[in-house]
């Protein structure tokens, strides 16, 4: 009570300004008080600089989280979610983002990618009780870390309810915190390292397609690396390797031991700590080992339901065999060389057999050596799987009449029976791919009549570039398969010669194109053609070097099938692409009224435009018009007559009725269309399709 009265006495002292400057510097230090909390808070969502550093030299530290009850995983349910992957990317044309589309469309996942939202605009998760999504993917993983609480928490409680995981990738800059923690994780970061010799952990359950039995010696690609630390048990080492100096990372010198020396690239969260299994990757795509890693982590987290089988059928096609330049022809010795590799090539795939497309018009019109080289290859008949091409290698296309064509064919069967080269193999291959799509009919037809052909190939359809868009189709009752290619060509006959240096062939072949092509199709046809088995001989050098980099480094099972059989394989596995698409880009009307600038971007996208026109800078919704028009200098806009753009009165019921009914089953074929091109049905086919049922 004293104590009281004085506080009274002196309030009694204390004049009104005195009163509010009091007041003025409470508030002060209260807005202080709160941006420090508040700012730490925000800041503990991202890598923080004032996290301890561990010692990896001596005991790690025990986490407060380590202390507190292993939190159990919900297994993923097909049943209940959508075989759909959400990608959370940058922006539609960052690399990274670029990179795991292209790794889900070569290995036909479907997939929805949505800019990264830092507040709001999170997708809706679930439709009805059940899951629209089976794996959620960050292209940067701070972007998740960095979600509002709101979203955060909804999107934790989906992959919890609905055992979802969690793949995201730290790509690390200049601004870049050299070490730091992980707020709301047991787990440390360290970036901007160069890296070495990197290898697999045997004891990783994430591992699938991998095989850990090898080390990447030597570099990895960049300076950029980070590496992840964490004494949780919640998580396991996929991909280790050193760093290029020991000192790279403070507390870890020379004397650390070897287990010190190795530092995890990329790092599985088991879901222990929070119920979330996560796969989380030090640095993007660019090394070949986070392509196959991130292959089997799309596997793991979703319970195999986005994965491949272990098998892979492999067919090698030689084209134009007794075709060619003199100079560039095969001789004794390298037809002895494609017979001994074929045998040395079935110790890893049974029965592998060389498939030989022959024009039989070129036979002998090379050197005495070459056309040797061409006796000994006949002598081989039986050894070898035999296709036809053109007589005289010709261009089915640019010949109109069926009859020529059927000529052309009867002139190399003629050839084929006088030499002992089986004629049943149902399989053929026209010249450049002359007329198999487009499709020119005659060829069909000729195909059919003379070699009662069942199977042909191209890599043109539906697109050349790029190939994990090529898909096969079935007319005329011949089924197409899709061809690759595996970097040579006619004109690449000597290794040290290889466009780009022979360090560029050896680079497609270890965990390049070559590989991942292998590695993401079930089937692959590969094309090659008579030049690159004789000289250098670098067909052989290619598919030895390529076999034997797939078994050191996967767990694939290399198989090969006459080619009859390799089609029917190929349409058991993908039945729904029996019916061809004549490459329509099909546009939505409405979007075209509403967002035309959109729908250009499209159409430049589908034509493969270079010289991009930015039609948000050139088009300008005009309100008094009602249309989109012209934008001109200044923010004027310049728009078609008045008998453009005309206003119509609303359609009465009876004949909207009419048309619903007369189209539904148009829109029900332009549905199943959209669906199989991959595109998103419009709100307006949607809607009349509900209301239809």
């Amino acid at each position: 009570m004293p104590a009281l009265a004085c506080l009274r006495r002196l309030c009694r002292h204390v004049s009104p300004q005195a009163v509010l400057f009091l007041l003025f510097i409470f508030c002060l230090f209260s807005v202080f008080i709160s941006a420090y909390y508040l700012y730490g808070w925000k800041r503990g969502l991202e890598p923080s600089a004032d996290a301890p550093e561990p010692d990896c030299g001596d005991p790690p530290p025990v986490a407060p989280s380590r202390l507190l009850p292993l939190k159990p995983v919900q297994a993923a349910t097909p049943s209940r979610t959508d075989p759909l992957v959400l990608v959370f990317v940058e922006s539609l044309y960052s690399q990274l983002g670029q990179e795991v589309v292209a790794i889900l469309e070569s290995s036909r996942f479907k997939y929805r990618t949505e800019i990264a939202p830092g507040k709001g605009d999170m997708p809706t998760l679930t439709d009805k009780g059940r899951g629209r999504f089976a794996l959620i993917i960050y292209e940067n993983i701070l972007k998740y870390v960095n979600l509002d609480a709101w979203n955060r928490e909804l999107l934790d409680k989906y992959c919890v309810a609905y055992g979802v995981g969690i793949i995201g990738f730290f790509k690390a800059n200049e601004n870049s915190l050299l070490s730091a923690q992980l707020k709301g994780f047991p787990l440390f970061l360290h970036s901007n390292l160069g890296l070495k010799d990197c290898s697999i952990n045997p004891k990783s359950p994430l591992l699938y397609v991998t095989r850990p039995s090898e080390v990447e010696k030597g570099v990895l690609p960049g300076e950029d690396w980070t590496v992840f630390q964490s004494n949780h048990s919640t998580y396991e080492p996929v991909l280790l390797a050193k760093t290029r100096s020991s000192e790279s990372i403070p507390h870890l010198g020379a004397d650390a031991g070897l287990h010190a020396a190795l530092h995890a690239t990329v790092v599985q969260d088991l879901g222990l700590h929070d119920g979330i299994q996560r796969v989380l990757f030090g640095n993007n795509l660019n090394f070949w080992l986070h392509k196959l890693v991130f292959v089997d982590a799309v596997a793991f987290l979703t319970g195999k339901r986005l994965s491949l089988p272990l098998d892979r059928y492999i067919l090698v096609d030689i084209d134009d065999i007794f075709v060619g330049k003199e100079g560039t022809r095969m001789k004794v010795e390298d037809v002895k060389a494609l017979f001994d590799t074929q045998n040395e090539l079935r110790a890893h795939i049974p029965n592998f057999t060389f498939n030989l497309g022959y024009s039989g018009k070129f036979f002998h019109t090379g050197t005495n050596a070459e056309d040797a080289g061409d006796d000994l290859l006949l002598s081989y008949v039986k050894e070898f799987w035999w296709f036809p091409h053109m007589w005289s290698h010709m261009q089915p296309h640019l010949f109109h009449n069926q009859s020529v064509l059927a000529e052309q064919m009867a002139l190399n069967k003629k050839f084929a029976v006088e030499h002992g080269i089986p004629t049943d193999m149902g399989y053929a291959v026209a010249p450049h791919h002359s007329g198999v799509y487009p499709v020119h009919v005659q060829l069909y037809e000729a195909w059919k009549q003379v070699w009662s052909i069942r199977v042909t190939s191209t890599e043109e359809y539906p697109h050349l570039k790029p190939a994990r868009y090529r898909r096969g189709f079935i007319h005329n009752g011949i089924m197409v398969l899709p061809r690759q290619t595996c970097g040579l060509f006619t004109h690449t006959i000597f290794y040290n010669e290889y466009p780009g240096g022979s360090s560029e062939l050896d680079k497609i072949i270890n965990g390049g194109e070559l590989f991942l092509t292998v590695l993401l199709n079930p089937i692959s046809i590969f094309m090659t053609h008579l030049s690159n088995y004789g000289n250098d001989r670098l067909g052989l050098y290619t598919f030895k070097h390529l076999v034997r980099f797939l078994h050191s480094w996967t767990n694939l099972r290399l198989q090969t099938l006459p080619p009859v059989q390799l089609a029917q394989k190929y349409f058991q596995i993908f039945s729904e692409e029996k019916d061809p698409l004549w490459q329509i880009l099909v546009l939505d009307g409405k979007l075209l009224r509403t967002e035309p600038a959109k729908v250009m971007d499209m159409v430049q996208k589908f034509l493969g435009v270079t010289n991009t026109i930015d039609y948000h800078k050139t088009l300008a919704f005009d309100p008094k018009k009602g249309f989109w028009c012209q934008l001109l200098e200044g923010g004027k806009t310049k728009c078609l007559g008045k008998s453009k753009g005309r206003k119509y009165p609303e359609m009465d019921l009876d004949s909207r009725a009419f048309l619903k009914d007369y189209y539904r089953d148009h829109n029900i074929e332009l549905s199943k269309l959209l669906y199989k091109m991959g595109q998103t049905l419009p709100t307006w086919l949607r809607e009349d399709l509900q209301n239809t049922r």
